[in-house]
Parts: C-alpha cells; sequence; structure tokens
C-alpha cells in the first residue's frame, strides 16, 4: 500500500471522516463524512463521489493540498477530472432459465441523473413488468447503451463455450456490452453491478480499455446508471 497518500488519509481523519472496512470493490481503502461525500483510493487513482458539485469543491479545497504530486515543487497534485459521463452494466435473467439472459449497458449523463430519479428508475427487481417496459423505452431514446441477450435454446450451447462456467459467460457479456458502448462514447468510469468476488469485468477489460476505471460494486443498482442498465436488460430478458 503506497505511503504517498498517507498525508490524505491523516487530512481525512482530522475532518471526520470514517473509514469504511472492508473498502467496496476496486478500492485498497475507503472514507466517508457525515455529508456522504466518499473517497476511495485504488493504485494511480484516487475516486472522490460527492452529493453535488458544492461539496465537491469544498473537499477539493480542503484536502487537495494533502495530495501527493509529481512536481518538482509540490502543488497538491493535478486538477481533479470530473467525471460527467458513467456506464452502468447489469443483468438479467440469470436464475430464470424460461428467459433469455441479458445483459444491457447504459451511458448516462450526470446532468440527466435528476430526470432518471425523477421518471421512476431504480433497481429493476422492484418494478412491474409494464414499468419495466415503459421505463426501457425512455432510456432507450435518452441515452447511448448497448444489449447483448442469450435465447433460452442457447444457453446450454453458450454455457459449454465458456467452461459450463456462468461467471466467465456474465464476465464475456459485460465486457462485451461496455466495449461497444465506449466505441458510441469514451467514458472513463463504469459501475457493474457485482456477480462475482474478484472482479472478473476489470479483468477482461484491463487489456483493451486500461484506462477505464471499472467499479464492481456490491448492490450497484444504487447507482442510477447501473438502475437504467438492470431495467433495458430485464426488458430485453422479458422480450
Amino acid at each position: 500500500m503506497s505511503t504517498r497518500w498517507d498525508p490524505l488519509r491523516d487530512s481525512l481523519i482530522a475532518a471526520d471522516f470514517h473509514q469504511v472496512v472492508p473498502p467496496d470493490a476496486f478500492a485498497e481503502w475507503e472514507y466517508i463524512n457525515d455529508r456522504n461525500t466518499r473517497v476511495r483510493f485504488a493504485p494511480n487513482v484516487l475516486l472522490v463521489e460527492a452529493v453535488d458539485g458544492t461539496a465537491a469543491d469544498d473537499f477539493d479545497r480542503a484536502h487537495r493540498g494533502a495530495c501527493p504530486s509529481d512536481h518538482a515543487i509540490p502543488d497538491g497534485g493535478a486538477e481533479p477530472e470530473r467525471v460527467t459521463l458513467i456506464a452502468g452494466s447489469d443483468e438479467a435473467g440469470k436464475g430464470e432459465r424460461e428467459r433469455s439472459i441479458a445483459v444491457a449497458a447504459v451511458l448516462m449523463p450526470r446532468a440527466m441523473e435528476g430526470e432518471a430519479l425523477a421518471r421512476g428508475v431504480r433497481d429493476s427487481k422492484s418494478c412491474t413488468a409494464a414499468e419495466v417496459r415503459e421505463l426501457a423505452r425512455w432510456i432507450e431514446s435518452a441515452f447511448a447503451h448497448c444489449t447483448q441477450a442469450i435465447h433460452p435454446s442457447l444457453r446450454a450451447e453458450a454455457l459449454h463455450a465458456h467452461a459450463s462456467n456462468e461467471t466467465r459467460l456474465l464476465t464475456a457479456m459485460h465486457a462485451h456490452c461496455l466495449r461497444a458502448l465506449h466505441a458510441k462514447a469514451a467514458f472513463s468510469l463504469a459501475r457493474v453491478d457485482r456477480f462475482a468476488p474478484n472482479r472478473p469485468v476489470a479483468a477482461a477489460l484491463a487489456l483493451t480499455h486500461p484506462l477505464i476505471l471499472i467499479d464492481e460494486c456490491v448492490r450497484g443498482e444504487r447507482h442510477l446508471a447501473v438502475a437504467a442498465a438492470s431495467i433495458l436488460a430485464r426488458a430485453v430478458s422479458l422480450r
């Protein structure tokens, strides 16, 4: 674990950030405060999630000076990259042998999250079939997306092609959808609802898309891009 980031961790603790143990997804360490500003660190990446731009700016002013710098004269590190597009990926039909297994990836601008929330975008498991179909039509019209589905009659063949391992099959489908989505519009952050503990989607994309941060997180549908993907995947599976 890098000690270059110890000053930042000390700064977070002094500002009443609390450590999350264990950290979620890709992170080596994670802290959160009472304003729900979440700070996660992985090698060479610091991801700061804030409830709004004001909270993000407050964090930057308070803590960037504690970040390491590669310049000859320390300056608190580079200007942070603002994430304006987030890709979400999820699957449906995994345990329903009579339906297609489907994966969808959706690219959601941060500026559209408020409208998505107002329209009722949420985890598809809490939606009726009619809501799924209606929301999927809006998602397809509003956002760049990609889907892949395997008909029930072809599931056994598809599994056999991936050593009869469902995790490998799902990994290939998620990676395919995210690559296709990135070809439509570049993004730097993708969230995947975690379906395996060893971050297989990140490993699958590491060679071809090393600059994309793949956040394979528990309860991924709490993030709107993943919730939209879950709805779209469910709609494809129901079709």
